[in-house]
């Protein structure tokens, strides 16, 4: 895995999204955070998901949309950095 793709950076990345695009001014948001909590909803998800496949090269197929994969920007970096492997399932 390179260095770009490890779950921490991708994390931090995610964050720096969210921050800038959903999460209130004065709001305190982490990568921990759930994201109902940044104001993430439906519309802000697919956002999210298409900075995962612009900026960090990875499609996240909807199989990979879980409650667990979509609890943080933590789990869901984990889920990217699995994702962005060799040999990882494209679907």
């Amino acid at each position: 895995m390179t260095p770009e793709l490890e779950p921490q950076k991708i994390a931090a990345q995610l964050c720096q999204f969210a921050r800038a695009n959903f999460v209130a001014e004065g709001q305190v948001f982490d990568e921990n955070s759930p994201l109902s909590k940044a104001g993430i909803d439906s519309f802000a998800l697919v956002e999210l998901l298409l900075f995962c496949e612009r900026v960090l090269g990875v499609r996240v197929p909807d199989s990979h949309l879980t409650g667990a994969n979509l609890a943080s920007l933590s789990a869901l970096a984990r889920c990217i950095a699995e994702l962005a492997r060799p040999g990882a399932p494209a679907s």
